[in-house]
């Protein structure tokens, strides 16, 4: 589904914290959604967790950092990461340049409180409809 130039491909689960879930294999990869990135205003580090972390719900599973800010990711369920992208040591841009084909984790964990594609963009076009509100007044 589209919003705007904003693309949410049908085959995800978001979040309202602009991550998004998608279930692989028997793990769940997580990356940013394409409203996202472009609100981050381009993405310059990236701090990954270790393979076998446990990261509790709520606790920063992804720290990082912007043009104008440090971001974090965090997940509304317990997981262990059991892969990292490894890339993004070196080249955390790719997530810029294409953030639905760029995960950064894969956790195990079991899927709780997130939004489908039409809960999402519902979501998202309100937040999106706000912010420019408030930039033109």
């Amino acid at each position: 589904m589209k919003i705007e130039e904003f693309e949410f491909p049908e085959d995800r689960y978001y979040l309202k914290n602009h991550a998004w879930l998608k279930e692989s294999n028997d793990s769940i990869q997580v990356g940013i959604t394409s409203l996202g990135e472009s609100l981050s205003k381009g993405i310059v580090h990236i701090d990954l967790p270790e393979i076998g972390d446990t990261i509790e719900e709520g606790d920063t599973l992804i720290a990082y950092e912007t043009i104008k800010a440090v971001s974090q990711i965090t997940l509304p369920f317990d997981s262990i990461v059991v892969d990292v992208n490894e890339l993004l040591w070196e080249t955390p841009g790719k997530i810029n340049e294409d953030p639905y084909n760029t995960w950064i984790v894969s956790v195990k964990g079991e899927l709780s409180n997130y939004m489908n594609v039409d809960e999402a963009c519902t979501y998202y076009r309100e937040l999106i409809r706000e912010e420019r509100n408030r930039y033109t007044r």
